[in-house]
């Protein structure tokens, strides 16, 4: 970081008002207006320096990843030339309280348009085409579920669980640009896809969609109500540009440095400019040709003269946390987290209070994650979302996983924790602690792996010896409400005494490492769970029909079954409201679907197993109803017919009948191979299966 001697002058020399008239707006930097925008500090000023992308070109970041601009690669594929020439040309045209500094004063619409035909050339091979489909209204939950409103103001028609988009007002919001007029659903769901692309400092998170999510989100965000990507607005084509034209706007980019900020193989390589004393500058108070000129306020031309003019033991370590805006989510010591406006708008599972819709504290973080693990996270590894129920998404950092958990597990060493001591041989106490036989019911509420009962579901406890450190696991478990105030986890030793007496003869140390024994190398599972073997679960049809809702092949993840006495069932889907497979011999065995987080795609437990071909009918499920005898009628539209299907069992036949409002026949299949004879009257089908 250059010398304070240097800041010193700098600032004495250079910094001056640069609030003008006709100016644009000051920058909006969230860090900044939230924490340090009431006077100026040290912190502000650092935060300033960072986002405002100063350190670009004068070096000294004080923040772990360093604020860059956009990738320019594509731009001629993916932005509208004439919004980028009026964005070049007043960056607040493009976005209220846009960081991008005014670089164009001083140039002619013909250097500008020079200049677009240089970028015009950034092209790569990347593919940039329609999506296949677009729904904006799951877009809007998207947007509104997945943490974008952690940054930005939900739409004005958004009615939540909790909060409406109607009343929301906040200073903190990062304002978006007009779509519409920036680009189109093409280029804005290859961005959405993968940000870091083309944003690479994290500032724009980088959220792990999945299917369709991106494109459902850019139809969002674009306001398109069809569904047909290709039927929506193009990008105009941007000319073909003159070599002499070209040339000269590699010149310009050249001169302008614009590599400081902005990565792409053709702008060329950055110069760093050393803070002097001369007078002018890009802080002066007018534009100065060729250097970057940004309209502060008052408040921050102060923290920047206090940065600049700061000893190196000055600044605080949450720098980094408020400049990559983590405090939008997340609390670190009692700092940050959501604010009043945006608390309504995190989701997720309230049978665990806060824990269930909020993300998790940053507290000591980097003691409290295995750096291996902080890098998956970062990383967005398989496997590494482990609270599935919030619906806010952790967003990924990939480029800078080592760095950030580096930097973490540096930030919040404690070389002093007190270490947990092993006793292998208490492993199976272990077990018993974690379980609800005699132990301290961890399992009541923690999944265990596939394996849970029917509280409420916590995060999976299985693995916590590959995400966690063993002592900050000590310490929280002693003191839950220490790291999260209102945690719903109990005090299972207050004041360091246990509150089970009877294994390990109450020793709070012992019990404790007994669970991390277990937890590491046990094998099986806690005491308590259902016993899976001997079919305990198996649901057996004897007086009248059991009806059992379950994810199941070829019925899909809204499948019916229906197990008959006698020995006869089937699986209705749901979704295309259809019948699917027939079966004959045992029913079903509902353990997975009763107690497993993640039920698996389950089968016939018999082999004797009778398909239905899928008809391609376009048909609306609309319920079922059930007879005193227990019998289901399913209920669906076709078009403007009303359908009923109702199956029974008589004397080992399986009885189904279709009846449907005036007009045709509904089209449907039968089970292959299985024999039978129908009967109509009117607009009532009805069909006997029989086997020999």
């Amino acid at each position: 970081m250059p010398g304070k001697d240097m800041r010193f002058t700098f600032f004495i020399v250079t910094l001056v008002a640069v609030i003008g008239e006709g100016a644009q707006g000051a920058p909006h930097v969230v860090g900044y207006e939230r924490f340090h925008s009431d006077k100026p500090t040290v912190e502000g000023g650092a935060i300033l320096f960072s986002e405002l992308g100063c350190a670009n070109c004068h070096g000294g970041s004080p923040v772990v990843v360093p604020r860059k601009g956009p990738n320019l690669a594509d731009l001629s594929r993916r932005v509208d030339r004439e919004w980028l020439a009026a964005f070049l040309r007043e960056p607040e045209s493009g976005r209220d309280g846009s960081t991008m500094p005014q670089m164009f004063h001083g140039l002619s619409d013909g250097d500008i348009s020079a200049v677009l035909d240089y970028l015009g050339t950034f092209e790569t091979k990347k593919k940039i085409s329609p999506p296949r489909h677009a729904n904006a209204e799951r877009g809007s939950a998207v947007f509104h579920e997945s943490g974008c409103v952690s940054c930005h103001a939900p739409t004005s028609d958004y009615k939540g669980p909790h909060g409406s988009g109607a009343d929301f007002e906040s200073d903190l919001i990062v304002s978006h640009p007009d779509f519409k007029k920036k680009t189109n659903i093409d280029a804005l769901t290859v961005f959405l896809s993968d940000p870091s692309a083309y944003r690479p400092d994290g500032r724009m998170p980088h959220i792990r969609f999945e299917g369709q999510e991106a494109s459902d989100l850019a139809a969002h965000l674009l306001d398109e109500q069809g569904s047909d990507p290709r039927e929506m607005p193009r990008l105009r084509k941007w000319p073909k540009a003159e070599a002499a034209s070209i040339e000269k706007g590699k010149e310009l980019v050249q001169k302008m440095n614009c590599a400081a900020c902005h990565e792409s193989p053709k702008v060329g390589e950055s110069k760093m400019a050393p803070l002097t004393g001369s007078s002018g500058g890009c802080l002066s108070d007018k534009p100065v040709e060729g250097l970057p000129f940004y309209s502060l306020t008052e408040g921050q031309q102060e923290s920047l003269k206090l940065f600049l003019s700061k000893k190196e033991s000055d600044l605080d370590n949450d720098i980094t946390f408020a400049a990559m805006n983590c405090y939008a989510c997340h609390d670190r010591d009692g700092k940050g987290g959501a604010t009043p406006e945006t608390n309504p708008f995190f989701v997720g599972d309230e049978a665990l209070g806060d824990s269930g819709r909020l993300p998790p504290p940053l507290t000591g973080i980097g003691h409290k994650l295995k750096k291996s693990w902080m890098e998956s996270v970062f990383r967005g590894d398989e496997g590494s979302r482990v609270r599935p129920y919030v619906k806010t998404q952790m967003p990924v950092y990939a480029k800078h996983a080592v760095e950030l958990a580096n930097w973490l597990e540096k930030l919040d060493a404690k070389p002093d924790a007190k270490q947990m001591t092993l006793h292998p041989a208490d492993i199976e106490a272990g077990r018993k602690m974690l379980g609800i036989v005699g132990g301290a019911n961890c399992i009541t509420c923690h999944e265990w792996g596939e394996y849970s009962l029917m509280g409420i579901h916590a995060l999976d406890i299985s693995s916590l010896d590959e995400r966690l450190r063993p002592e900050w696991f000590r310490s929280y478990l002693l003191d839950p409400a220490t790291y999260r105030p209102g945690t719903l986890m109990p005090p299972l030793w207050p004041g360091g005494h246990s509150t089970v007496k009877d294994v390990l003869g109450g020793d709070t140390e012992r019990q404790i490492a007994a669970i991390w024994e277990f937890i590491k190398d046990g094998e099986g599972v806690p005491e308590g769970f259902p016993d899976r073997a001997g079919g305990a679960f198996e649901l057996k049809p004897v007086d009248r029909p059991i009806i059992q809702r379950t994810f199941f092949e070829k019925a899909g993840m809204k499948a019916i079954l229906v197990g008959f006495p006698g020995g006869i069932n089937l699986a209705f889907d749901g979704d295309k409201a259809q019948l699917a497979q027939v079966w004959r011999g045992p029913f079903f065995d509902a353990y997975n679907t009763w107690y497993t987080r993640a039920a698996p795609i389950e089968k016939p437990l018999s082999d004797e197993v009778y398909n239905v071909s899928v008809s391609e009918k376009d048909a609306r499920f609309r319920g079922y109803r059930t007879d005193e005898d227990g019998n289901p009628t399913f209920l669906s539209t076709l078009g403007d017919q009303e359908v009923e299907e109702s199956y029974a069992v008589e004397d080992g036949k399986l009885i189904r009948t279709i009846k449907w409002s005036e007009g045709r026949p509904v089209p449907f299949f039968h089970p292959e191979g299985v024999e039978h004879a129908e009967k109509r009257e009117g607009d009532t089908l009805t069909i006997t299966y029989s086997w020999k």
